[in-house]
């Protein structure tokens, strides 16, 4: 993938749909301490959150349709990830689109603490803690909603010293990810020997 150098760092926020996400519970103050501060901001909500809450979003838009800052942008169209893989940080809360985006560019992303989405409300006595919680502070940072005055600041610090970041990153992702790049030949070679193997079984 090509890497493209923006003039002025990009952040994308790109929230998930669940209860209390970002959109609901504190993009304005967000917002606040992004903009103005020398980035390029993209609010893309997620496409479930726009099928279901239509009118919750238009409420954020009409907060901001008189805004002209100059930097900021709702990306509304989802038939392409570019704007994702060319942002230089992502700000998610749950979303899972956070590691696609840091694994695949090695770039940081930040969380927002938002009330957790738990499918399984004992997890805790499995005694593992989710990799979903336990790398949110490893591969970029993590803030309490509202509490955002160091943002712009780590943010270019992070920018700043993005091998820093990359390094930690990669290291992470072959850490956890397996097959990274090849899963697909992989995958492909296992299916053919089981299928060989059950032929030379008469099965």
């Amino acid at each position: 993938m090509e890497k493209v150098e923006n003039e002025h760092k990009k952040v994308l926020i790109a929230p998930s749909w669940q209860k209390d996400n970002i959109l609901d519970s504190c993009i304005d103050s967000l917002l606040d301490s992004l903009l103005g501060s020398g980035f390029n901001v993209v609010v893309r909500p997620h496409p479930e959150y726009v099928k279901r809450y239509p009118n919750r979003l238009e409420e954020v838009l009409s907060r901001y349709k008189d805004y002209n800052g100059g930097d900021l942008t709702f990306e509304l169209d989802f038939s392409s990830s570019e704007s994702i893989y060319n942002s230089d940080v992502l700000i998610t809360d749950w979303s899972a689109a956070a590691y696609e985006f840091s694994y695949v560019t090695l770039k940081p992303s930040v969380f927002i603490d938002t009330p957790m989405k738990v499918n399984n409300p004992e997890y805790e006595k499995i005694g593992i803690e989710p990799l979903e919680i336990k790398l949110r502070s490893e591969i970029g940072k993590r803030y309490i909603v509202g509490e955002f005055s160091s943002l712009s600041d780590d943010i270019i610090y992070m920018t700043e010293h993005k091998e820093e970041y990359s390094d930690k990153i990669k290291n992470i992702r072959d850490t956890y990810v397996a097959n990274f790049g090849s899963s697909a030949q992989v995958g492909g070679k296992y299916i053919i020997r089981q299928l060989i193997n059950k032929q030379n079984k008469g099965e």
